[in-house]
């Protein structure tokens, strides 16, 4: 299996799980919302994330800085509340 096959399968199943764990688990339906948006927006992210990395000639580079905005960006957010 390809490297790339493989990250996707991980991505599907990995959201699929967190699906089935606020639809089975006790959460306000407030929770449940913003949970499946968050992990839905994640997911989302990580398979755009892949894609660049394994289809685009300089994607690993693009991906360090879109990973890094990332990080940067919740240090800063962290810091504000």
């Amino acid at each position: 299996m390809r490297t790339e096959k493989l990250h996707y399968l991980i991505a599907l199943i990995a959201y699929l799980v967190n699906i089935l764990h606020f639809i089975f688990t006790d959460y306000t339906q407030e929770l449940f919302t913003s949970g499946v948006i968050f992990f839905t927006f994640a997911f989302l992210i990580y398979i755009i994330f892949v894609y660049i990395f394994f289809k685009v000639k300089n994607g690993k580079f693009i991906v360090f800085i879109g990973l890094f905005i990332i990080a940067t960006s919740c240090v800063f957010l962290a810091h504000i509340n």
